[in-house]
Protein backbone atom coordinates (compact mmCIF):
# COMPACT_ATOMS: atom_id res chain seq x y z
CA UNK A 1 0.00 0.00 0.00
CA UNK A 2 1.71 3.45 -0.76
CA UNK A 3 0.67 6.49 1.48
CA UNK A 4 1.73 9.71 1.43
CA UNK A 5 3.47 11.46 4.20
CA UNK A 6 2.86 15.38 4.68
CA UNK A 7 5.27 17.32 6.46
CA UNK A 8 5.22 21.17 6.47
CA UNK A 9 6.53 24.29 7.76
CA UNK A 10 3.62 27.17 8.84
CA UNK A 11 5.83 30.53 8.90
CA UNK A 12 3.63 33.88 10.20
CA UNK A 13 1.36 31.77 12.97
CA UNK A 14 -0.61 33.52 15.48
CA UNK A 15 0.45 33.28 18.95
CA UNK A 16 -2.51 30.81 19.90
CA UNK A 17 0.55 27.95 19.00
CA UNK A 18 2.10 28.64 22.07
CA UNK A 19 -1.21 27.64 23.29
CA UNK A 20 -1.31 23.51 24.21
CA UNK A 21 -4.82 23.37 24.27
CA UNK A 22 -5.38 25.39 21.32
CA UNK A 23 -3.25 23.37 19.38
CA UNK A 24 -4.71 20.04 20.39
CA UNK A 25 -8.05 21.32 19.73
CA UNK A 26 -6.74 22.56 16.14
CA UNK A 27 -5.34 18.78 15.19
CA UNK A 28 -8.60 17.40 16.64
CA UNK A 29 -11.21 19.15 14.66
CA UNK A 30 -8.37 18.30 11.97
CA UNK A 31 -8.59 14.85 12.30
CA UNK A 32 -12.19 14.70 12.94
CA UNK A 33 -12.73 16.82 9.68
CA UNK A 34 -12.06 13.68 7.53
CA UNK A 35 -13.49 11.00 9.99
CA UNK A 36 -10.33 9.83 11.70
CA UNK A 37 -10.57 8.64 14.79
CA UNK A 38 -8.66 10.13 17.99
CA UNK A 39 -7.48 7.66 20.48
CA UNK A 40 -4.81 9.62 22.61
CA UNK A 41 -2.76 12.54 22.80
CA UNK A 42 0.20 14.07 24.31
CA UNK A 43 1.45 17.53 25.25
CA UNK A 44 5.11 18.49 25.94
CA UNK A 45 5.93 21.99 26.89
CA UNK A 46 9.83 22.77 25.80
CA UNK A 47 11.81 25.75 27.94
CA UNK A 48 12.06 28.45 27.58
CA UNK A 49 9.55 28.10 24.93
CA UNK A 50 7.51 26.05 22.55
CA UNK A 51 5.85 22.99 22.28
CA UNK A 52 4.77 19.99 20.78
CA UNK A 53 1.04 18.60 20.18
CA UNK A 54 0.69 14.35 19.32
CA UNK A 55 -2.72 13.51 18.55
CA UNK A 56 -2.66 10.00 17.94
CA UNK A 57 -4.68 8.45 15.53
CA UNK A 58 -6.65 4.79 14.93
CA UNK A 59 -5.30 6.12 11.15
CA UNK A 60 -1.86 6.91 12.64
CA UNK A 61 -1.00 10.62 13.92
CA UNK A 62 -0.86 14.52 13.54
CA UNK A 63 2.28 16.02 15.17
CA UNK A 64 2.51 19.87 15.89
CA UNK A 65 5.89 21.09 17.07
CA UNK A 66 6.13 25.29 17.49
CA UNK A 67 8.38 28.08 17.57
CA UNK A 68 6.49 30.75 18.64
CA UNK A 69 9.66 33.41 18.91
CA UNK A 70 9.54 32.60 14.99
CA UNK A 71 5.86 31.78 14.57
CA UNK A 72 6.63 28.70 13.60
CA UNK A 73 4.94 25.37 13.39
CA UNK A 74 6.14 22.19 11.95
CA UNK A 75 3.14 19.77 10.69
CA UNK A 76 3.62 15.81 10.43
CA UNK A 77 0.54 14.07 9.29
CA UNK A 78 0.34 10.82 8.51
CA UNK A 79 -3.27 8.98 7.62
CA UNK A 80 -3.41 5.22 6.96
CA UNK A 81 -6.88 5.32 5.72
CA UNK A 82 -6.49 6.40 1.48
CA UNK A 83 -9.86 7.45 1.70
CA UNK A 84 -9.07 10.12 4.04
CA UNK A 85 -7.65 13.87 2.66
CA UNK A 86 -4.85 14.85 4.08
CA UNK A 87 -4.53 17.75 2.45
CA UNK A 88 -8.10 18.65 3.98
CA UNK A 89 -5.93 17.95 7.62
CA UNK A 90 -2.89 20.25 6.12
CA UNK A 91 -5.59 22.90 5.38
CA UNK A 92 -7.42 23.20 8.24
CA UNK A 93 -4.59 23.37 10.67
CA UNK A 94 -3.79 26.15 8.54
CA UNK A 95 -6.65 27.85 8.28
CA UNK A 96 -6.85 27.27 12.46
CA UNK A 97 -3.29 28.32 13.74
CA UNK A 98 -1.61 30.18 10.68
CA UNK A 99 -4.50 31.40 8.49
CA UNK A 100 -2.60 34.63 6.89
CA UNK A 101 0.96 33.00 7.12
CA UNK A 102 2.47 31.10 4.25
CA UNK A 103 3.04 27.43 3.99
CA UNK A 104 5.88 25.08 2.58
CA UNK A 105 4.74 21.52 2.74
CA UNK A 106 6.97 18.27 1.78
CA UNK A 107 4.80 14.80 0.68
CA UNK A 108 6.89 11.56 1.11
CA UNK A 109 5.51 8.47 -0.42
CA UNK A 110 5.71 5.65 2.35
CA UNK A 111 5.27 1.74 0.83
CA UNK A 112 3.81 -0.19 3.67
CA UNK A 113 4.61 -3.24 2.90
CA UNK A 114 6.80 -6.19 4.02
CA UNK A 115 9.43 -5.81 1.71
CA UNK A 116 10.54 -2.29 -0.08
Amino acid sequence: MLMTHVLAELYGCLATIDDENALAAAARAAAESVGATVIGEYQVRYAPHGLTVAVFLAESHIVLTTWPEYGLTLVDVLLCNPAMDYNSVISRIKKSICPDGTMTEHRVPRNIAAHP
